[in-house]
């Protein structure tokens, strides 16, 4: 009796025990599937807040356009030092001066004037002669738009091509020619032509 009464004990002991481990081992497993829950939401959190916005690219594929929509026409040609069918010399106090770039007009009406490439507008200011005037840069391309009105940019801005820049304008330097816009065009700090840089690449302008 003694020895059943025993064994007895020492069974429910032995269940008690293996039942202690099992709720042990099943706490743990808890416990650790919890963390690693919260561990994953942090983790998650962090690289959320760590992501980065993405830029888009230049087109390397983007080809110049001229800066308007409207059937605008040469008034006053570049000047290369060749003859032109178009006059290239302007008389301004009495000194005659090569064109160092062109002008548009549409009839003295007023027009858009819009960005031959995306870029960045480098400056934004009044000149005495040319007039309002917005300076874009395009790698090595910078193009000056002069004799604007109502500018619609702002120094230290990008632009997208085609993007309304202001609208044709007057200067006292070319009084004459009514509402135009006025030209320039570098490649690498040279003068060009800007009716070169038309349908073409910023890479085959270099």
């Amino acid at each position: 009796m003694y020895s059943y009464v025993k064994e007895r004990k020492l069974s429910k002991k032995k269940l008690l025990i293996s039942l202690s481990c099992l709720l042990i081992a099943g706490c743990g497993l808890i416990s650790y599937r919890f963390y690693h829950q919260q561990q994953n939401k942090k983790d998650s959190a962090v690289f959320q807040e760590e992501t980065l916005p993405v830029l888009a690219l230049p087109d390397a594929q983007q080809k110049g356009v001229k800066p308007f929509s409207v059937d605008a026409q040469v008034v006053l040609d570049y000047y290369d030092g060749k003859e032109s069918e178009i006059n290239n010399i302007t008389q301004f106090e009495g000194v005659y001066r090569g064109n160092q770039g062109i002008d548009y007009a549409l009839n003295d009406q007023v027009f858009e004037v819009q960005a031959v490439f995306s870029g960045e507008v480098s400056d934004v200011r009044n000149d005495e002669l040319f007039g309002n005037t917005v300076v874009i840069q395009s790698g090595d391309l910078i193009i000056t738009y002069q004799s604007l009105d109502a500018i619609q940019v702002k120094k230290g801005e990008h632009i997208e091509q085609k993007q309304t820049i202001g609208t044709a304008g007057k200067n006292i330097y070319n009084k004459d020619l009514g509402n135009h816009v006025h030209i320039v065009t570098q490649v690498n700090g040279k003068l060009v032509d800007p009716e070169t840089i038309y349908d073409k690449t910023l890479e085959e302008l270099k």
